[in-house]
């Protein structure tokens, strides 16, 4: 399953089983995806089926997270044991396959490594990656995430670039680490210094 007229099919069975404030959430990274894919040039069903899919076990407690990872023989992470919250995103790209047929390893990655973003990621999945953390409620919720989405839109003066957009999101999340003395995931880290050393 690739992106198309599947991610119809997943929103639909995934509104059936999920809480209606978080299939609302969904689908507003959905819209917005939709726009920055278009904005960008990109691949809009493929950004698309990876922002349906992103959130599919999020509802889940933290301790049955961490139990699913552990049964699933996933290497969980200390900070992952600390906040598995962090877990939905790999036990969210597994469930896509395994219970939803979706077989394309971009889409998977993309929503594996959504919560801290990746090195590797494709411009669909920072796509994704940026409207998830820049969604209209987070930003209203945490105004300076404006100047994320600003980047992704060229509303900021600059020319538009999802990957400095995701670079000045992880930028802010580091600040908010440090002065919360909260911990940062290592892939948070790795996906930052990679932005970093390929942003001018």
């Amino acid at each position: 399953m690739t992106g198309g007229p599947e991610d119809v099919a997943l929103r639909r069975r995934m509104a059936a089983e999920l809480p209606d404030g978080l299939v609302a959430h969904i689908d507003r990274v959905v819209s917005l995806t939709d726009r920055l894919a278009t904005l960008h040039g990109l691949d809009v069903g493929l950004a698309r089926l990876m922002a349906q899919g992103h959130d599919l076990v999020r509802a889940i407690p933290p301790a049955e997270l961490v139990k699913r990872a552990v049964a699933q023989g996933l290497t969980v992470d200390p900070v992952e044991r600390d906040v598995p919250v962090i877990l939905h995103g790999p036990l969210g790209a597994l469930e896509l396959s395994e219970r939803f047929g979706v077989t394309d390893q971009r889409v998977l990655d993309a929503i594996w490594w959504h919560t801290t973003g990746h090195p590797e990621y494709g411009s669909e999945a920072w796509a994704m990656f940026v409207a998830d953390k820049v969604e209209p409620h987070k930003v209203e919720r945490w105004p300076a995430l404006q100047s994320v989405l600003d980047a992704a839109l060229d509303t900021d003066g600059q020319a538009a670039s999802l990957e400095r957009a995701a670079l000045l999101y992880l930028d802010l999340r580091q600040d908010e680490a440090v002065r919360d003395r909260l911990q940062v995931h290592p892939m948070a880290t790795l996906t930052r210094n990679y932005l970093l050393r390929h942003i001018r």
